[in-house]
């Protein structure tokens, strides 16, 4: 059983750890408040968040990532014939997905256009 190094390893009737591995029966005893006490002051020095490994952020953001460029591709509807398909890479999803969303806004302004051509009155 591995202990934390904030945590003191103690056997019982031992007094050190190493007295503690040569008897064979560990407990755990709980941090001192002033060890505790330090740890939070040191936390909350490096910003008051625990240090995480650097790869496991890393890992998590890529698949975010990739979750939202994957609910993006289904959002987006397939390439028109003349139109290359936006398959790999980040930057030609985006560029597809802006095109589709500036056709959008063209189809709403076209639509306001009629709807205010055909409720005008002739007679005012």
């Amino acid at each position: 059983m591995a202990a934390h190094a904030c945590c003191d390893v103690v056997a019982d009737g031992a007094t050190t750890p190493a007295g503690a591995a040569a008897s064979g029966r560990l407990r755990l005893r709980r941090p001192s408040r002033a060890l505790m006490k330090k740890a939070r002051k040191l936390r909350k020095a490096a910003g008051g968040k625990r240090p995480r490994p650097a790869a496991a952020s890393r890992t998590k953001r890529v698949a975010a990532i990739r979750r939202k460029m994957e609910a993006l591709r289904r959002l987006v509807p397939a390439a028109p014939c003349g139109e290359e398909r936006a398959d790999g890479r980040l930057e030609e999803l985006l560029l597809h997905a802006a095109g589709y969303i500036l056709r959008l806004q063209m189809q709403v302004r076209v639509m306001q256009v009629m709807v205010h051509a055909l409720n005008d009155n002739p007679e005012d």
